[in-house]
């Protein structure tokens, strides 16, 4: 059974019907979470300082990284990446998910963040391992500084796969009672650890997106006509 947080330990946290945020997580200068069926966008960020920028990631299932800066227009898309990285205070980065994974990233010490939008396609691409990469190269960061969040994303007790994922993920996949089912929260977790993320700077939040329907939106529960959850996440200005 998974350890749950105790009271203290960073934790993704539901704020009284304004989305859910996570909490002691890298640091008071990072503003981290995401909304949930019953949230909007606009809402949640009714009470942060204005103005924002926010900017998305095109999201293309693939492992490119782009990097923004402090001249991003205003309500922006990325195309043609699945992550974003930025240094700049009030540049709110941004992801929409329905199963797949929305990785947080913050290194407090340099004052930079990210987000990655990571399907199996983006796992099998070594998403989570490029944007770590981008953090050493583009930033400088050390990666034992580096804190990472995994958001609700379809866990293995609800992901059954064909076997043409068996040879990209085999030892993540299980046989449950003639279900074959994959972890892909397990293979994010062990490419990070791959470059170097300390196990302790991996913070799951634990939440399935498709066992839990009163909170989450689910592709592979609902079908492609379900929302999407908005990821964010961004430096205090």
């Amino acid at each position: 059974m998974e350890r749950r947080a105790s009271v203290g330990e960073p934790r993704l946290e539901a704020s009284q019907g304004q989305g859910w945020w996570f909490r002691r997580w890298a640091g008071g200068r990072v503003v981290a979470g995401l909304t949930d069926r019953q949230t909007d966008f606009a809402r949640m960020m009714r009470h942060l300082e204005p103005p924002l920028t926010t900017v998305a990631a095109g999201q293309v299932h693939g492992g490119s990284v782009a990097m923004v800066g402090r001249y991003a227009d205003t309500m922006g898309t990325v195309t043609g990446c699945d992550a974003l990285l930025t240094p700049t205070p009030g540049v709110m980065l941004l992801a929409r998910t329905a199963d797949c994974l929305p990785i947080f990233f913050a290194d407090p010490s340099r004052g930079i963040v990210g987000i990655a939008h990571a399907g199996w396609r983006g796992l099998v691409a070594c998403l989570p391992a490029r944007v770590v990469a981008t953090f050493r190269h583009a930033y400088h960061s050390a990666v034992d500084t580096l804190h990472v969040a995994v958001g609700p994303a379809i866990r293995a007790c609800c992901y059954e796969v064909g076997p043409e994922l068996v040879e990209w993920f085999k030892p993540f996949v299980q046989d449950r009672g003639g279900r074959r089912t994959c972890d892909l929260v397990g293979a994010a977790r062990a490419q990070l650890a791959q470059c170097g993320v300390r196990p302790d700077r991996i913070l799951d939040s634990q939440r399935c997106t498709a066992c839990e329907t009163q909170h989450w939106y689910s592709l592979r529960r609902d079908g492609p006509t379900t929302g999407r959850l908005t990821s964010f996440i961004m430096l205090r200005p």
